[in-house]
């Protein structure tokens, strides 16, 4: 398993989140339903939280940027590696599985 950004998703989320923030975190979880699907039925979604807050089972740093998974939801990254891009078009981010 490995998640990977982009030069541009780092600076999105930076933007967007108005990350990094003291004591916050980039999480990347699993919902329900969703258009990109690692797993059938379920897709990547992100939140800011608490790193105190989170049981982590995956953690990873980009420019400033804490990016981390909670132990509960690894089972859907697992298998996969994740790139976390910007689609330019419509400036949302995307994700693409290798």
């Amino acid at each position: 398993m490995k998640i990977e950004l982009s030069d541009k998703a780092v600076s999105w989320f930076k933007k967007e989140l108005e990350l990094p923030e003291d004591d916050k975190v980039l999480q990347f979880f699993v919902r329900y339903g969703g258009e990109f699907q690692l797993k059938q039925g379920f897709s990547p979604a992100f939140s800011v939280d608490k790193k105190a807050d989170i049981e982590i089972g995956y953690e990873n740093h980009f420019d400033g940027l804490d990016v981390v998974i909670a132990e509960k939801d690894l089972w859907y990254f697992e298998d996969s590696d994740l790139f976390i891009d910007v689609n330019d078009g419509i400036d949302e981010i995307s994700y693409t599985a290798k």
